[in-house]
């Protein structure tokens, strides 16, 4: 046996994030069931961090940042969605959609303000100085 068969077939190339996914599905949704509001806040961050990461390791997206603000864009709408209806049930779950989607918003944003800090100083460090020595 060949060295390169053997690492071939020992990578199956399956993802992790699947499993994320539905762990942070379960977690936002024991979250609201049991009345525990940061627990479900925790499960549906992961659920959003999970997607993105999956967007970004199949080659849609190239800055997840981006997908993660938009997708607290959407938590938001339906979390205020859902506390306008003035239900028992779906109150707290808004809340915790809300509050969710909050977080997400401003992690996107301060992520992509870090980003665009460091970038800007990598350029202006790589950038060659105009002076002449004589």
């Amino acid at each position: 046996m060949s060295e390169s068969s053997d690492s071939d077939s020992t990578f199956t190339g399956s993802s992790p994030w699947p499993l994320f996914v539905a762990l942070g599905f379960v977690l936002s949704e024991v979250g609201v069931v049991l009345g525990l509001r940061p627990v479900s806040v925790a499960g549906l961050l992961l659920f959003v961090g999970s997607v993105a990461g999956i967007l970004t390791e199949a080659g849609y997206i190239a800055r997840p940042a981006k997908a993660t603000g938009v997708q607290g864009l959407v938590l938001v709408g339906i979390g205020i969605l859902l506390i306008t209806e003035n239900q028992t049930g779906t109150t707290i779950r808004g809340q915790s959609i809300a509050i969710a989607g909050i977080m997400c918003l401003a992690g996107a944003l301060l992520w992509i303000g870090y980003v665009r800090k460091n970038t800007r100083a990598n350029v202006s460090t790589a950038e060659p100085s105009e002076t002449t020595s004589d």
